[in-house]
């Protein structure tokens, strides 16, 4: 058991002593992987200024944020959903070998890819959307009659009436092409960013949010169309009115 213990816990810290003396995929000259995910279906254009969010100090949002496990049965904006992602999982800049983001990510390499369950939002129907984080635009990908129920059993019945989820999901190989077994680490800290993005701009709009590592990873897989090896659910992300 302890020996199970200790070589789980080699991917939170991984030798690059080791790294070093290996060669990785890029320095094979191995094609490089895709930069960003496209998908095909309706299209929703975000907005990019947000003139009736009225903007809180850094110490304010910091001091006031708590997970928020039940929420308030009113509407949440167009404009607060495009306010949360501009705030999460935009892309600044990009060039052909890195992605320079709202967030750090390892290296520029961008392992991670943004999908939001929406419900009760005023200007864009309920469903599950792909966010395209360099055109910051949402992607419908599934609004069928069952898509909370669904969304919901993968949470563990965590959703709570949520308005905005946010799931984040990995794709490894952007990483691993440069930095091969360190990466998995990274990855994981890249999520762990945006869910401290995400829970500090829900208090700039008087939402509250829950960052969930406990939900149904075949499930919340199915549900987001992802295959589960080379695209997975890495984390879960609550969001709604205060009560």
């Amino acid at each position: 058991m302890k020996k199970e213990i200790e070589n789980n816990r080699k991917a939170i810290k991984p030798s690059w002593v080791e790294l070093r003396k290996n060669k990785t995929d890029r320095e094979k000259e191995l094609p490089r992987p895709e930069m960003f995910k496209r998908s095909k279906g309706k299209q929703v254009i975000l907005d990019k200024e947000f003139p009736n969010i009225t903007q809180k100090t850094l110490n304010e949002v910091i001091a006031s944020r708590r997970s928020l496990r039940q929420y308030k049965n009113v509407k949440m904006t167009k404009e607060e959903v495009s306010y949360l992602l501009w705030e999460t999982s935009r892309v600044d800049f990009y060039k052909s070998s890195a992605v320079f983001r709202t967030i750090p990510t390892g290296g520029a390499t961008n392992a991670m890819e943004t999908y939001v369950y929406l419900q009760e939002i005023d200007g864009i129907e309920s469903g599950l959307y792909h966010y395209i984080q360099d055109q910051h635009l949402l992607v419908l990908l599934d609004d069928n009659n069952d898509l909370k129920e669904r969304v919901n059993q993968s949470l563990w019945t965590q959703l709570r009436g949520a308005n905005f989820t946010m799931f984040l999901t990995a794709t490894p190989y952007r990483s691993e092409y440069k930095y091969g077994f360190t990466a998995h680490k990274m990855i994981a800290m890249e999520a762990g960013h945006a869910g401290q993005n995400l829970s500090l701009a829900a208090e700039v709009i008087d939402c509250g949010a829950c960052c969930l590592a406990a939900y149904k990873q075949d499930l919340a897989d199915q549900v987001l169309g992802v295959d589960g090896i080379e695209e997975f659910t890495t984390y879960a992300i609550t969001v709604g009115k205060k009560q």
